[in-house]
């Protein structure tokens, strides 16, 4: 299954999680921003999510990396404006779907994405467990926002598997 690509304007619509210039420290021996910065700041990003979905306020759940998928479009170089946007595509119980886009505002063009299916899971059993409600009404929100702006589960190439979420009035 090949995704749909988005246009940039597409996806500067979506929720800005940060924008920064990139330092020379993240600069490999290609001249050019290393693959582990990519996933880095998404892994920045994704914190980001997980405090905006409410794991900060309710103890005991986390969200566990179960699958993910990088696809690479435009190179990104040492001084260059990135900005990282966070996209809500679907959920389960218990699984959320999103995807994250690097963009190259210097360039003014898409650089990569970061599709992911996380778990929520208990820490106390260290097993996957029901998203609590006030995160659930939060995704489902962020879900609704997302579709209204024209992304959905097209948008990747991960699926979710089980149950999807029932529909929240």
């Amino acid at each position: 299954m090949k995704a749909v690509e988005p246009e940039l304007t597409e996806v500067l619509a979506l929720r800005t999680a940060f924008t920064r210039l990139v330092p020379p420290e993240f600069e490999d021996r290609n001249q050019h921003m290393n693959v582990l910065r990519y996933f880095q700041l998404h892994g920045e990003a994704m914190w980001q999510l997980h405090h905006r979905l409410g794991f900060g306020e309710i103890s005991g759940f986390g969200l566990f990396a179960s699958e993910q998928h990088l696809t690479y479009y435009r190179e990104v170089l040492v001084g260059q404006e990135v900005s990282v946007h966070l996209c809500d595509l679907g959920r389960t119980d218990k699984a959320v779907h999103g995807i994250s886009y690097l963009v190259n505002r210097t360039a003014g063009e898409i650089a990569n994405s970061f599709e992911f299916l996380s778990v929520n899971v208990d820490l106390a059993t260290r097993r996957p467990a029901a998203l609590p409600d006030p995160v659930a009404r939060r995704l489902d929100e962020s879900i609704a926002r997302t579709r209204a702006l024209g992304f959905g589960p097209e948008h990747g190439v991960l699926e979710l598997r089980g149950v999807a979420a029932p529909a929240r009035d």
